[in-house]
């Protein structure tokens, strides 16, 4: 993604700053929540796809010029805001307060990069008051189009709910709690985490069987030679991922992942249903102008376009052959072949 500059507010603003922080949506309050410091609390019930963030940077990291002056680049970015948003960059949260400035460890514990490939950081006064939790109710993304990043609610959120995003995907329990505890300095409490012990144990044994079906997903050869088997794991994988009611980033992922088997092997009428749940949900996440949504679309109405299309003539199905009128369950057990 090519690199902007970070949005310069006016000290003479006052509705700039309204804007950064956020207190006028409607859709929740900034908390003091037990053991967390300050989090988002939903004021009303918020609806699945609803934004409830759309927030620029109070700065970006990417006028650091190398790691030998990241200190005193950072440094002029915080000397230069204007002072309330001065005072509230440094009320944030410092994971490593006995390790080095507070300035670059505050910037540490709470940016977010520009977009999954990029290389440059940010600063949102609003969302770097989110909390983590394994099982999140939203998810945040960069818009590159807006130049902001933003912050959709997954599932419904109940009024008194807290407002959380997850810092790190994947994992059992334990592999999780270590990796927060050593990158971002907490010892995660969520619902997922805090399980009785059993049903701790039968969470951990499904995410282990998670990571053995993504990776056999993931076997290219295995997708060209046995396309059927490939496919029941993306099956097997949604039914874990719903009983463990994950739906961040890793579900439309599977998604994409059955378009492109069923495209390799010239099936566009499972392609096409598999690109669209796959840019329904992208749409949830990020909104209706989701890059991965647009991107898709091209190639959910024609999936014959596709790169990787017809590699084998296995599974030719046309257009014409996706089922109408059919109950839901007729429906899926066709989608998925069974």
């Amino acid at each position: 993604m090519a690199s902007q500059r970070y949005h310069q507010h006016n000290n003479d603003s006052p509705s700039t700053n309204i804007e950064i922080l956020h207190l006028d949506t409607g859709l929740f309050t900034i908390q003091d929540i037990p053991g967390k410091g300050k989090g988002l609390i939903a004021s009303q019930t918020i609806a699945p796809g609803t934004c409830i963030l759309s927030e620029s940077p109070l700065f970006t990291t990417e006028n650091i010029r190398s790691i030998e002056t990241t200190e005193r680049d950072l440094a002029k970015e915080v000397q230069a805001l204007p002072k309330d948003l001065n005072l509230a960059f440094f009320a944030l949260h410092n994971n490593y307060p006995s390790e080095g400035s507070p300035i670059s460890n505050i910037v540490r514990s709470n940016a977010y990069p520009l977009g999954p490939t990029s290389g440059i950081g940010a600063i949102f006064l609003a969302i770097a008051r989110i909390n983590h939790s394994c099982r999140p109710n939203a998810q945040q993304a960069w818009n590159p189009a807006t130049k902001k990043e933003t912050v959709y609610a997954l599932r419904s959120i109940q009024i008194g709910e807290e407002i959380t995003l997850s810092y790190h995907n994947g994992g059992t329990s334990s592999q999780r709690r270590a990796d927060l505890k050593e990158h971002f300095r907490f010892d995660c409490t969520c619902d997922a985490c805090s399980l009785p012990a059993e049903e701790l144990a039968a969470s951990d044994a499904r995410l282990r069987k998670a990571a053995e079906l993504d990776e056999q997903i993931g076997d290219s050869k295995r997708v060209h030679l046995t396309p059927e088997l490939a496919l029941a794991d993306c099956k097997t994988l949604l039914g874990i991922y719903q009983e463990e009611g994950i739906a961040d980033t890793r579900l439309p992922r599977l998604y994409y992942d059955a378009f492109q088997i069923c495209v390799l092997h010239s099936d566009q009428a499972r392609a096409k249903t598999f690109a669209n749940r796959y840019r329904a949900l992208k749409v949830l996440a990020e909104g209706p102008d989701s890059l991965d949504a647009r991107e898709i679309m091209p190639f959910a109405r024609k999936p014959a376009t596709h790169e990787s299309f017809g590699a084998t003539k296995k599974w030719a199905a046309s257009l014409k052959q996706i089922p109408k009128d059919t109950d839901p369950e007729s429906f899926e057990r066709w989608l998925w072949r069974e």
